[in-house]
């Protein structure tokens, strides 16, 4: 997989009091967001070697973290949403759409990058909201859509790997290719460590939801 190096022109937000005035600009708040990030990545740890798919974990937490995003937004107005079966989140007054993606690294000077390759739905669903703008010179501002606009596309980053979780929540840019390839805004949620441990698994998987690279299993910590 290549990683790609943060584009000088991406708004990063990692200051506190930033982080949380950003996210509540866009309908959500801290512990929401690391709610939905710990879920995913518990869902991981409950993969059981030589006995799950290989591509469990990754669905558990492809489906686990849009579970808990549903839970922490629609009793805020926000309603269920689906493109090309990309399983989404819309919020109408704020004329944004909100979706769940594992990445291999979050918080970081590095772009995330998907961790199962990115399909001709996610290349439009991300491009439709700037297509008058993308010949234009004036960067897309992330401001309420005009009625009748497809809205901005942001989604909830969730890396996991070694002892750690990181999260964030990013605008990206159209892109061709099948990763992501610059992002607008990263917001940067947390990283911290975590009682797992995991080990890489060289699978990959077509879009369609399964999105799983990563086995996870819980730390021993001693006999009982």
């Amino acid at each position: 997989m290549v990683t790609h190096m943060q584009s000088p022109s991406t708004a990063i937000i990692d200051k506190p009091a930033s982080v949380e005035s950003a996210l509540e600009s866009i309908g959500l708040s801290k512990r929401k967001i690391l709610d939905i990030a710990s879920a995913a990545c518990f869902a991981r740890a409950e993969y059981l070697p030589n006995i799950d798919p290989v591509n469990y974990p990754g669905v558990r937490a492809y489906q686990e973290g849009t579970r808990q995003i549903r839970l922490a937004t629609l009793p805020d107005g926000w309603k269920n949403s689906k493109f090309n079966n990309i399983e989404l989140v819309l919020n109408t007054k704020l004329g944004l759409m909100l979706g769940f993606q594992n990445v291999d690294i979050a918080c970081s000077s590095k772009d995330p990058q998907a961790i199962s390759a990115r399909g001709e739905a996610t290349k439009q669903l991300v491009s439709l909201p700037y297509q008058k703008s993308l010949f234009s010179d004036d960067p897309p501002k992330m401001e309420g859509s005009p009625e009748g606009a497809f809205p901005v596309v942001w989604f909830i980053c969730v890396a996991a790997f070694d002892d750690r979780l990181q999260v964030e929540v990013s605008r990206p840019k159209p892109f061709d290719g099948d990763q992501f390839s610059g992002f607008y805004e990263r917001i940067f949620v947390a990283d911290e460590a975590l009682e797992l441990e995991y080990r890489s698994e060289d699978e990959s998987v077509d879009e369609g939801g399964e999105e799983p690279e990563v086995i996870v299993t819980k730390k021993n910590n001693g006999p009982a």
